[in-house]
């Protein structure tokens, strides 16, 4: 299963590296149209320790930005073009220039959209209090929640940065599937961890196309040395201990 991120979408001109163009995003959709699967589809299989279908892609978007909700969910997902995304939301952002209303989630949420929480402040965890890190985790899903009327379960770690401190904070608060950014393959040592890749506007077609025939090939040596010798695990809790 190859887990895709994005941010914000726009007409022209990316106002940084993860602003993606709507061209580009058609171009990368494109190449992997075909794998797409709900995040529903995700959650009932990602388990399995032999996935029943290779080359299935999973959408997701970062920050609660309008375009989730203008241009994915209008364009893409009620057309039925694409069969639904994960859209991980900065509470403390909902209603600021540029990203989504209260309305506009709880919509994407009565359309099949799965809603994770990307914390209050989108804050790099690691680096914050114990007593800020709960609050972090534990507001944005009970206010995720009233707001939805159901669980929140997915949490995506600002940054792509986490820890085995945070990582046990987010378990407690009732959060079962995490997210990161980081390019690796984390699922190989602790089941509830997801790597995605991160796209920014350097990352063309052709970079999509390679990545969806090897993903592994950008995780380098180091990840395929210690896979092959079974260390991986160890030293990736090592890593994040």
């Amino acid at each position: 299963m190859i887990v895709l991120n994005y941010h914000e979408l726009v007409e022209a001109s990316p106002s940084n590296a993860w602003c993606l163009t709507h061209e580009m995003f058609e171009a990368h959709l494109a190449l992997c149209e075909e794998g797409l699967v709900s995040p529903q589809s995700f959650l009932k299989h990602c388990s399995d320790p032999k996935p029943s279908r290779t080359g299935a892609v999973l959408l997701t978007f970062d920050d609660g930005f309008l375009s989730d909700y203008t241009h994915i969910y209008a364009r893409y997902m009620t057309t039925g073009r694409i069969p639904g995304f994960m859209s991980f939301i900065p509470v403390g952002f909902v209603g600021s220039p540029g990203r989504m209303s209260w309305e506009m989630i709880e919509e994407l949420g009565r359309g099949g959209v799965a809603i994770g929480s990307h914390g209050m402040a989108h804050v790099d965890l690691t680096t914050v209090s114990d007593v800020k890190l709960e609050r972090e985790l534990r507001l944005s899903k009970s206010m995720l929640e009233d707001r939805l009327g159901q669980p929140v379960t997915l949490f995506a770690f600002p940054y792509g940065r986490f820890s085995r401190r945070v990582w046990e904070a987010a378990l407690r608060a009732g959060y079962t599937h995490l997210f990161t950014i980081q390019l690796g393959y984390h699922r190989g040592f602790e089941s509830f961890l997801y790597s995605r890749l991160c796209l920014t506007n350097s990352m063309d077609a052709e970079y999509m196309r390679h990545h969806l025939l090897d993903p592994d090939a950008m995780r380098g040596f180091s990840w395929r040395i210690s896979t092959k010798l079974g260390l991986y695990r160890q030293l990736m809790r090592w890593r994040y201990r």
